[in-house]
């Protein structure tokens, strides 16, 4: 069976933890109780952890990042060994987006050569939002790589993600990123 590691990040409340719960029945979080931040009560602040096992010849391993800038040291300590990477944006949050830059700077200078797509949640939202191609804009996402709208809370919608990364990771001829940054 081939199995794949691959790292949801982004910032604070973009939706990491939602996705991982949502593809994987059983699952590990490490959430915490925060009171710095009306947007929600509480933060990862180590890593969330589930497994899809996507048919009888693949299985994902899911880390989840700590969103907030405070936990990054551990963005190196998790990705060590990923096949790809999906960053997750909360699409009606600006301060996420500028966020989602940071994030999206350190990922492509560690591991330039690594797949990974853009996941751009919480579309479905009334609201203020940023589309894809806003964000491929703003984060100067190169154009093999993948910006998707994305439900962290619709299976289907969190699954359709997971392919389309895997195909990048399965094809193995992404360009290296290294003369882009």
């Amino acid at each position: 069976m081939k199995s794949y590691k691959i790292l949801v990040t982004g910032p604070f409340n973009a939706g990491k933890t939602t996705f991982v719960r949502t593809l994987c029945k059983e699952y590990l979080d490490t959430d915490k109780r925060v009171f710095q931040r009306a947007v929600k009560s509480v933060t990862t602040v180590a890593l969330d952890f589930g497994v899809v096992e996507m048919d009888e010849n693949r299985r994902v391993r899911l880390f989840g990042t700590p969103g907030q800038e405070r936990f990054s040291f551990l963005w190196k300590t998790l990705s060590i060994g990923m096949d790809g990477y999906i960053l997750m944006i909360d699409s009606g949050d600006l301060e996420s987006v500028k966020e989602a830059e940071k994030i999206y700077k350190f990922f492509r200078r560690s591991a330039p050569r690594t797949p990974h797509v853009i996941a751009v949640n919480k579309y479905d939202k009334p609201g203020f939002k940023m589309d894809c191609e806003d964000i491929r804009k703003l984060l100067e996402v190169p154009p093999m790589i993948p910006v998707k709208a994305t439900m962290a809370i619709n299976y289907n919608s969190a699954l359709s993600l997971i392919n389309t990364l895997l195909k990048l990771i399965d094809r193995g001829d992404l360009v290296t990123l290294r003369e882009e940054i």
